[in-house]
């Protein structure tokens, strides 16, 4: 049987599948992500494509979270010696993280608020949701560049077929975020229905202020970001 060749210091072996873990997830949130940028763009037509890739994002969305968190508390509770000698992510990384889980937490559940209750919206969960999608977009995007080169590095040595670096439980990464989606897209299909009323609902403009605003400030926050965080390393 083909032996994959672990890390030298086996102290690290949590951290490194830790990290792929979180870049197989984000990998598969990426391209989630933009779908439903696309889809947005055109949400009177596509408002249940929309629900539904929204919904079906929240399985690898909680597997990242959860690979996360687990790195945060490992490191800050000092529970393992391999997380505190890796050492924290970049400092602008830290002080983004609470901003944009928040924001992410409050997209995704006023989007499900919205999806069952039906039109016509709530008005403060609408405000909640639009303006939690403004803000949202620049931080995400920022986000993104800074781990742009961390990511496609992370999945080639995992899946390459060359690497030196691969671990022998990558098909169990795998599986974790398989069923994910899988629990996602479970979830988004009992959604299609009770979200249906919406193809009639009050959506008769093209693409939505949020998106237009949050696109722009992406744009001043890269600009703000790519020279802050050029020499980003995790």
């Amino acid at each position: 049987m083909k032996q994959y060749a672990e890390p030298r210091n086996r102290k690290h072996l949590a951290v490194v599948r830790n990290e792929r873990l979180t870049a197989l997830a984000g990998a598969v949130l990426f391209g989630l992500f933009v779908i439903e940028m696309v889809v947005t763009a055109n949400l009177h037509k596509l408002i249940l494509v929309h629900i539904f890739i929204g919904t079906l994002l929240a399985g690898p969305l909680v597997v990242k979270l959860a690979s996360v968190g687990y790195r945060f508390f490992s490191y800050y509770a000092k529970s393992s010696p391999a997380f505190v000698a890796k050492g924290p992510p970049n400092i602008w990384l830290r002080l983004l993280a609470p901003f944009l889980i928040l924001l992410t937490l409050m997209l995704f559940l006023s989007g499900l608020v919205l999806a069952v209750e039906g039109p016509p919206p709530n008005r403060l969960v609408f405000l909640v949701h639009a303006g939690s999608a403004a803000l949202w977009i620049p931080l995400i995007v920022v986000h993104v560049y800074a781990h742009l080169r961390q990511v496609p590095r992370a999945l080639q040595q995992e899946w390459s077929r060359h690497s030196k670096q691969k671990l022998s439980d990558r098909i169990k990464r795998l599986r974790i975020t398989v069923i994910a989606l899988i629990v996602g897209a479970i979830a988004a299909i009992a959604l299609v229905p009770v979200s249906a009323p919406w193809i009639h609902g009050p959506l008769q403009y093209g693409i939505p202020s949020p998106m237009v605003l949050g696109v722009f400030a992406a744009v001043i926050a890269l600009f703000i970001a790519v020279p802050i965080l050029r020499n980003v390393r995790e």
